[in-house]
């Protein structure tokens, strides 16, 4: 709070372990703030699934702490060495976009520091939280959460690969399968030309008993 209401001309951004593609937490000639220090988990709730986090803990953090209760991240990028303040402020998305939707959709309230230092929390029901969720950090700093987790029985995913020979037939695949499964990723061989154009591999996944 002291850091945000000295803040000069440039302001104060939050930086949390600086997997965000593009770069985003620089602020020259002002204030980053280092966020993986305000990493307590307050707690995880076994029945109700829902997680009371400080937004500097890590998605691995969060993992490693739900997976004994039988809960896992609903919602997880490619690394998991990002913090969940982060996750938020890029709303980021997970190889389950098309069956669960982006990281905010899971969370279901959170407190901001504001810019004249004070504090709020907001829902999913204002303005304020989806101006926050993908907001890259501008409306404030994310200091504190829940989220919902879901349930699983292991850390394994059941995977099925399929080839496609070209791109008509790589989205043959996903308008086919993508219904069907959880998690979705196509890897497309971007030098491939002529008939080959687009081929790849679509790979699918589910939770394993």
């Amino acid at each position: 709070a002291e850091a945000v209401r000295a803040a000069g001309d440039r302001g104060v951004i939050a930086r949390g372990l600086g997997r965000s593609y593009g770069d985003p937490a620089q602020n020259a000639g002002g204030v980053v703030l280092d966020m993986p220090g305000l990493s307590r988990i307050h707690a995880i709730d076994p029945d109700t699934g829902v997680a009371d986090v400080d937004a500097g803990v890590s998605l691995d953090q969060l993992m490693r702490a739900a997976l004994p209760l039988g809960l896992w991240v609903p919602v997880l990028p490619g690394p998991r060495q990002v913090t969940i303040g982060g996750a938020i402020g890029a709303d980021v998305h997970g190889k389950n976009h098309h069956a669960d939707k982006s990281f905010a959709q899971h969370v279901t309230r959170l407190e901001l520091g504001l810019a004249d230092g004070t504090r709020q929390w907001c829902t999913p029901n204002d303005d304020l939280f989806w101006a926050t969720a993908g907001g890259m950090g501008l409306t404030g700093i994310i200091l504190r959460l829940e989220m919902r987790l879901i349930r699983v029985e292991t850390s394994l995913i059941r995977q099925r690969s399929l080839v496609a020979r070209n791109l008509a037939e790589m989205l043959s695949l996903c308008a086919e399968y993508d219904s069907q499964y959880k998690y979705s990723v196509a890897w497309i061989d971007c030098l491939a030309s002529g008939d080959s154009l687009g081929r790849g591999i679509l790979m699918l996944g589910e939770h394993a008993t």
